[in-house]
């Protein structure tokens, strides 16, 4: 199991949350639980509520849209945020094609973390502006 500090350490690297001061982190780290998924195991499925995110800590992913090749991601890559920070449902499934390990993150506690930090909802904000603009 990873300490606070470690899990600090992994957010500080990840690019969705480099706009986030590490105090910030810290508190995110707090409340991120460490999840395993076997092989072919769905972190989650297209068209359900986008109520957690997964930070991924080793092993890989595919997203996997209806009609759609799907696109591998891994390690430091957060799949679902978009539609997390929306409050949409999943546009697509992530699929473990390899075991995998994660930091999750509970919409929830995520949201309340960003009601009482408004560092870190700054940071979030910037994140996705980039992303908006294609400057990340």
């Amino acid at each position: 199991m990873l300490t606070v500090m470690e899990k600090v350490a992994v957010l500080q690297n990840v690019e969705a949350f480099r706009a986030v001061p590490t105090q910030s982190l810290a508190r995110l780290a707090a409340i991120a639980q460490e999840v395993d998924y076997a092989a072919h195991q769905a972190l989650f499925k297209d068209n359900e509520a986008a109520d957690s995110i997964f930070v991924l800590l080793e092993g890989e992913v595919v997203l996997v849209r209806p009609g759609r090749e799907g696109k591998r991601i891994g390690p430091g890559q957060v799949p679902g945020l978009l539609a997390f920070l929306a409050g949409d449902s999943e546009p697509e499934s992530a699929v473990a094609t390899q075991p995998v390990r994660a930091l999750r993150l509970d919409q929830e506690d995520f949201y309340d973390a960003m009601a009482e930090d408004f560092n870190l909802t700054r940071g979030m904000l910037r994140t996705v502006v980039r992303w908006a603009a294609g400057t990340s």
